[in-house]
């Protein structure tokens, strides 16, 4: 059952509330907003703690490693509960995203880049929802 479909500016999140997984999908120029809208939305939404799959294969970093890893460390820095693993799929060919994203590590939240979605989901499978 698909809840509902949020444009976060350069990533489409849907929302699928009986397995718990937020799928978000980035095409074009991806800011640091973007992510930042995209994990607003999640919050707000009150689905921290579900899964989330965010597929980036169509979308260019308009953003700095730096930048990215100082983002994640106010989000290590905020106090929000259990976070759900998280999967990123990336295109090899373009290893940017794949980099940036490889260590994305929060409060023990597991994290990890795919090149495929076949293998992004099986490993979100493999990776219960915690309880919130």
């Amino acid at each position: 059952m698909l809840s509902h479909i949020l444009c976060a500016m350069a990533i489409r999140t849907t929302f699928y509330h009986p397995d718990r997984v937020v799928i978000g999908i980035a095409s074009g120029d991806m800011r640091l907003e973007d992510f930042i809208e995209f994990a607003r939305e999640i919050q707000k939404a009150n689905v921290i703690h579900y899964r989330k799959l965010l597929d980036v294969v169509d979308a260019r970093p308009a953003f700095s490693e730096p930048e990215l890893r100082a983002l994640v460390q106010v989000i290590r820095e905020t106090p929000t509960g259990p976070r759900g693993a998280i999967a990123f799929v990336a295109d090899p060919q373009r290893g940017e995203f794949a980099k940036l994203f490889s260590n994305l590590e929060v409060q023990g939240r597991p994290a990890r880049v795919f090149r495929s979605l076949h293998e992004a989901r099986k490993w979100l499978t493999e990776n219960p929802p915690v309880e919130e």
